[in-house]
């Protein structure tokens, strides 16, 4: 059970991977790693810290590093969650804001810092 859990999740990382590379991202998968960030994608003047959640839960400590993290390069790297979207399915977007839950935005990969005001 815990391998194909670990499959699914793994498989959810390459297609965001894979859906972040086809909007212009250079990306990196933290394989195995436990850390709090799956991916880094990369382009010039943007840097993603990226957790994927298939299920869409994010817990406060995992939202906390993201954004610790994020605070070591203001102005340029963007804590996301990346989850499932059922209808259609497909890959969707938060930009966390806070340690909360409802701390959150809606986000597309190709928005830019100067769109969103930062």
């Amino acid at each position: 059970m815990a391998t194909n859990r670990y499959r699914s999740g793994r498989d959810f990382e390459y297609e965001v991977r894979d859906h972040l590379e086809t909007e212009g991202y250079w990306v990196t998968r933290a394989a195995g790693s436990k850390t709090k960030v799956d991916l880094v994608a990369i382009k010039p003047g943007q840097v993603l810290l990226v957790q994927c959640k298939r299920n869409g839960r994010i817990s406060p400590a995992e939202r906390t590093e993201l954004l610790r993290l994020a605070a070591l390069l203001p102005g340029v790297a963007i804590p996301v969650h990346a989850h499932r979207l059922t209808r259609p399915a497909r890959v969707g977007y938060a930009r966390l804001t806070g340690v909360g839950p409802k701390d959150r935005a809606d986000w597309r990969p190709d928005l830019t810092l100067t769109h969103e005001g930062t």
